[in-house]
């Protein structure tokens, strides 16, 4: 895998498919909706989010227009960008590789299932027979060939090398027994304390049950921010460019997405084969304080920083989620790790 320079992974941005928003134009006029009318469609969004307040526990209301329209013209394009970025994480990692069949339970619209390339055949779990139709239009525009099959409930005799869980912690109460004999999980979560810090004590229970952490842990050791905090939680963020229907529609909007953010996590029974001495991956954002820069790094159990004086140091800036390599000949500092240039980043 080739080296990125700072730069390179600095522009990473993600953005939807032209061809995507004219499907979503395409669906929302069936349902007496459409993206040139912005402050209806935040309507619906709003409703829709009151909603989830309201019944954390309870299904999306999909036989609504309201429901179909919030999902369509918002949830869908944030989960579609969040399902892009693990895929790539994923993907850096070596995590996909020889798996042949997957699993997409609670899929809704399929944010996975539409732009997934790595497998043979996929089985979508949806229990609201609307989100199907919907779905199975989207993998027929995506020109999907490969074998499809929508399901209301998981069987145990159905054969699969990967589970996909999108918003799981978030919305049952506990986890299917059955999940436990798949040998490939995929866990993407909101990016809040709480779901954040479920998903980091999930993540412990599955190396005890034989798992092994890809990504975003670079370790199997214990979390260090369950073990040295009780605050901190693990998320990633990435930049979204938002087409100009979005921005238009968030003008009616409370919340504002120049980025999206999101909790995932990679696990496989099977050990990474990836050389990964003196790498670690960061997992906070840059922090500016008087006379230096400090960025949490993620590479064992103990939490740290990456850290550089401005007097010392050249100007530059760290892409959260990135691989990093930390210098051999380290200069720490308590917590900190003094670095005085810009470190590897990626795989090599």
């Amino acid at each position: 895998m080739s080296h990125n320079t700072t730069e390179e992974i600095k522009i990473r941005r993600y953005r939807l498919p032209d061809h995507l928003s004219w499907f979503i134009e395409q669906q929302l006029d069936k349902i007496g909706f459409s993206l040139a009318t912005p402050k209806s469609l935040a309507q619906t969004i709003l409703h829709q989010s009151d909603f989830y307040i309201r019944h954390p526990y309870g299904e999306t209301p999909w036989k609504e227009h309201w429901a179909q329209a919030a999902q369509l013209a918002y949830y869908f394009p944030l989960n579609w960008i969040r399902a892009q970025a693990i895929l790539d994480r994923g993907e850096e990692v070596g995590f996909w590789n020889n798996l042949k069949s997957y699993l997409e339970f609670g899929s809704g619209l399929g944010p996975f299932t539409c732009q997934n390339r790595y497998f043979n055949k996929g089985l979508c779990i949806e229990p609201s027979l609307e989100a199907q139709s919907v779905a199975r239009n989207l993998a027929h525009h995506f020109g999907i060939t490969r074998p499809l099959t929508w399901n209301v409930r998981f069987e145990k005799t159905a054969s699969i090398d990967v589970a996909v869980f999108s918003y799981i912690l978030t919305e049952l109460p506990q986890l299917p027994p059955w999940i436990y004999e798949v040998k490939s999980l995929v866990f993407a979560e909101p990016s809040t304390q709480d779901d954040g810090r479920r998903l980091m004590n999930l993540r412990e229970r599955l190396i005890k049950d034989g798992y092994y952490p890809y990504a975003p842990c670079v370790h199997s050791n214990t979390c260090p921010l369950l073990i040295e905090s009780k605050k901190d939680w693990c998320h990633d963020r990435v930049l979204f460019d938002a087409p100009p229907w979005w921005l238009e529609m968030e003008e009616y909007l409370p919340m504002k997405n120049r980025t999206v953010t999101f909790s995932y996590l990679l696990m496989k029974k099977e050990k990474p084969d990836l050389k990964k001495e003196n790498m670690g991956r960061l997992v906070g954002d840059c922090l500016v304080e008087k006379g230096k820069t400090r960025q949490m790094v993620c590479r064992s159990s103990r939490r740290e920083f990456l850290s550089w004086l401005h007097k010392e140091a050249e100007k530059f800036e760290l892409p959260r989620g990135e691989m990093v390599s930390i210098p051999e000949d380290e200069i720490r500092k308590g917590t900190e790790i003094r670095i005085r240039k810009s470190p590897k980043l990626g795989l090599s």
